[in-house]
């Protein structure tokens, strides 16, 4: 089976990483917390400071929220972490965060400057790409990302590795490959999000299901 090179492979991992947190932060933006729902789990964008703590988060409507209170350590400094994270906000602008997930998150690559590796031979063959079947729950942009919720049928046996590749101008899939040990048992959820490229109006991204390719246009 093709395996992604050692370069792509750093790219790929710390997918499952969850940090769960109870913090108070306070919002740079007037937003009414009665139109805020009592809890929250949404997309969002956390960065960490020089101490490797969480110091604000920015949400995909574009509030930006600065810790004043118990900081986070998410283990990495100066770093953005897209994450999945479960809030409350209320009117004195207190947002208090639940649950602070990091996701997968990284650009895309074009399929041609991606390698595989078989037998320790280095390939350059879009044909060897991986792409083991996953299924598509739901798919959607905020924010700047493409957020994807997918269905991963498995044993909990190895670790998956992920990609966004760019097959063609303006059309970008998904690269996964299952771990040689890895059963399915029963689906695991899994969220990933690909930073849309700036200046990009519309495309296409495909998901190889377990029914075959599913293709939506944004």
């Amino acid at each position: 089976m093709p395996i992604l090179s050692v370069i792509m492979r750093k790219l790929l991992t710390n997918i499952l990483c969850v940090a769960c947190v109870v913090c108070w932060v306070a919002c740079s933006d007037d937003h009414d917390g009665d139109d805020i729902p009592s809890y929250v789990t949404d997309f969002l964008v956390a960065s960490t400071g020089a101490d490797g703590k969480v110091v604000s988060v920015r949400l995909d409507d574009g509030i930006t929220c600065n810790v004043t209170s118990r900081q986070v350590d998410l283990e990495k400094k100066d770093t953005l972490f897209r994450c999945l994270a479960t809030y409350t906000y209320d009117k004195e602008k207190n947002f208090k965060l639940y649950n602070l997930q990091p996701i997968f998150s990284q650009k895309p690559y074009p399929a041609t400057s991606i390698y595989v590796i078989i037998d320790g031979k280095p390939y350059q063959d879009v044909s060897l790409l991986p792409r083991d079947p996953m299924k598509v729950i739901s798919m959607w942009k905020s924010g700047g990302y493409l957020n994807l919720h997918l269905g991963l049928m498995t044993t909990g046996n190895g670790y998956h590795q992920y990609a966004f590749c760019e097959d063609s101008p303006g059309h970008y899939s998904l690269l996964h490959q299952r771990p040689l040990n890895d059963g399915s048992a029963y689906t695991e959820h899994i969220y990933l999000s690909m930073p849309i490229p700036q200046g990009l109006d519309t495309f296409t991204f495909t998901v190889k299901t377990y029914d075959g390719d599913y293709t939506r246009t944004f």
